[in-house]
């Protein structure tokens, strides 16, 4: 089987702070893993936060990964506070829903 990058889902995504305040860094980490039996070539992600419509996307140059090589991959957002919808893509596939986030106004 040629390359194919997957999340790995031995390992979930997390986001630092685990509650996120608005109009404040948070950073979003995964890992993804390439399950085929070739290398990779270099890639990108695309990191989507959705909001009813609003919210913010991302991508991210991506390395080649060996086969069974895992590599943690993080962004960090910016936003006002919503309940976001966190998707990705990998390498041109998904997007992959991951869940949601919600992003408080703190004091």
């Amino acid at each position: 089987m040629p390359a194919l990058i997957d999340l790995d889902t031995q390992t979930t995504f997390v986001t630092d702070p685990v509650s996120p305040c608005a109009n404040a860094d948070f950073t979003v980490s995964w890992r993804e893993k390439n399950v085929g039996d070739e290398a990779s070539t270099a890639y990108e992600d695309i990191f989507d936060m959705n909001d009813q419509g609003t919210g913010a996307s991302q991508k991210l140059p991506c390395e080649a990964l060996q086969p069974g090589d895992a590599a943690m991959r993080s962004l960090t957002f910016n936003l006002q506070a919503g309940n976001y919808d966190m998707n990705l893509v990998i390498n041109g596939r998904g997007p992959v829903f991951l869940g949601n986030v919600r992003i408080g106004e703190c004091v």
